[in-house]
């Protein structure tokens, strides 16, 4: 086992591809499930099954690294507000309304706005290009939520399903900047556990409160639901993020986060494939205008230096 765990080691790339399947999944199992479990307590099960068997591998961390933790306790805790409690929660909430495949289209503005926020919040630049790109993937999402006419966006009859994904989307996006800033500082695993341990902490009164009117009984579940959410406490929650760290340390970030694009394409794959979604034309097209737009805004420099090599040749 060990040996077949350092083999992955010497393939960050694949172990980004890896990453991005296991969070692709995320979206279309989580529509499929919220119609067995509500949003609110499909979170909160999923985080706590996350905590529970992360745990143990992290005690010994957890002693190491109290003292830095007591330290940034605030940024922890918007931190599991934002990118574990507030993301996925909204994200689920969202699913009930849109489809799995516009989910992930519109999620993969996350790059975007990391980069809008850290030229606001950490007086970051921002090229011509960059700002390109942002006009395109906007149109690219505008596309996408009013399914290509305009005609519904003036009659405000947009999807809000869609509109939640974005509001998760921004949380998401500070939640990152927040790690972008403070991260070099907080050891990933410890971080990691402690978030999702204030994220369960928090859920809890708002999924009880769901529960007050939608109670599920897990003897009664399916058999299929319970292994589903199991495996979203394992694999999108746990495996993503070991997988996506190793991955990120191996290769630098700027070329990791091009492989966030990929969640879109297995998203579409197994919402096609195995629950009945379609893929209509605005989705195309909108589609193709958020990830040229993210790749113009998240790769100004590569891009930049691509177009100076050919016109000197």
């Amino acid at each position: 086992m060990k040996s077949f765990i350092s083999k992955l080691q010497e393939l960050p790339y694949l172990l980004l591809v890896i990453a991005t399947f296991f969070w692709g999944t995320n979206f279309v199992i989580s529509r499929l499930l919220v119609n067995e479990i509500p949003p609110l307590q499909l979170s909160f099960i999923r985080w706590s099954i996350a905590f529970l068997v992360f745990f143990p591998f992290i005690i010994r961390d957890l002693k190491q690294n109290r003292t830095i933790i007591r330290k940034n306790w605030k940024v922890l805790l918007t931190m599991a507000l934002t990118g574990v409690a507030g993301f996925n929660t909204l994200l689920y909430i969202a699913v009930q309304y849109t489809t799995s495949i516009n989910a992930s289209l519109v999620n993969s503005l996350a790059p975007l706005l990391m980069v809008l926020l850290s030229v606001i919040f950490l007086k970051e630049n921002l090229f011509k290009i960059q700002y390109i790109g942002v006009i395109l993937s906007f149109v690219g999402v505008f596309t996408v939520i009013t399914d290509g006419h305009l005609e519904t966006l003036l009659a405000l009859k947009v999807n809000p399903g869609d509109l939640l994904v974005f509001a998760a989307v921004i949380l998401f996006s500070i939640y990152s900047v927040l790690m972008k800033k403070f991260g070099v500082d907080l050891p990933k695993k410890t971080t990691f556990i402690v978030t999702i341990f204030i994220a369960v902490i928090s859920l809890i009164p708002f999924a009880l409160w769901e529960s007050s009117y939608r109670a599920i009984s897990l003897v009664e579940l399916p058999f299929q639901a319970i292994l589903a959410v199991i495996y979203l406490g394992i694999f999108p929650s746990i495996v993503s993020f070991i997988c996506w760290n190793e991955g990120v340390m191996k290769v630098g970030p700027a070329k990791a986060s091009n492989y966030l694009h990929l969640i879109v394409v297995f998203t579409t794959i197994l919402a096609v494939a195995f629950a009945g979604e379609r893929l209509v034309v605005a989705q195309v097209f909108g589609g193709l205008f958020i990830l040229t737009g993210v790749i113009l805004a998240s790769n100004p420099h590569f891009i930049l230096k691509k177009t100076t090599s050919v016109m000197d040749r």
